[in-house]
């Protein structure tokens, strides 16, 4: 294993963090503390594209991982909450070995891949002190408990009393 330690976590804190802090320090808050990534694997039998949605993080590195693929273009609209009116998404054609660094409430998605294998590492990077204030899936004030390792930082509790 060690994927976490020897490059996931130094990617966040010395490359990915001092960069999210100057482009967009309110959502850094005091640091990003925690992270989940995964490959994103999109093609024409399967997973073709993704819906607009925005993320379970505070600030998302998407980063195309290649091989050969036809289309696929990441698409970004306004943030989460915000009205659309009549604008339009921004088009970003992600070429292998790039980067697209952007807000987690940020809607975005993935136009539909024709041809090939679309890779992609996704890196949802999570800041304690700002999703301690708001929990940014349901927009509550959440009920604190510690987690453990990677993931969330804090969540909500779950209270055993109230399971039916």
């Amino acid at each position: 294993m060690g994927f976490e330690d020897a490059f996931l976590t130094p990617l966040r804190e010395r490359f990915v963090a001092p960069i999210a802090a100057l482009l967009m320090p309110e959502w850094v808050g005091e640091k990003l503390d925690s992270h989940r990534a995964f490959v994103a694997v999109n093609e024409p039998a399967k997973d073709r594209g993704l819906n607009f949605h925005f993320d379970n993080a505070e600030v998302t590195l998407n980063v195309s991982l290649g091989k050969e693929f036809t289309d696929g273009q990441l698409y970004v609209g306004p943030m989460r909450g915000t009205p659309t009116g009549s604008d339009r998404p921004l088009i970003v054609e992600h070429r292998p070995g790039w980067a697209v660094l952007h807000r987690g409430q940020q809607m975005h998605g993935v136009m539909p891949v024709t041809d090939g294998v679309r890779y992609n590492l996704i890196m949802w990077l999570r800041s304690s002190s700002v999703r301690n204030r708001l929990c940014p899936r349901c927009d509550q004030t959440p009920s604190l408990e510690p987690a453990s390792g990677f993931g969330d930082g804090f969540t909500q509790a779950n209270d055993p009393t109230s399971q039916q």
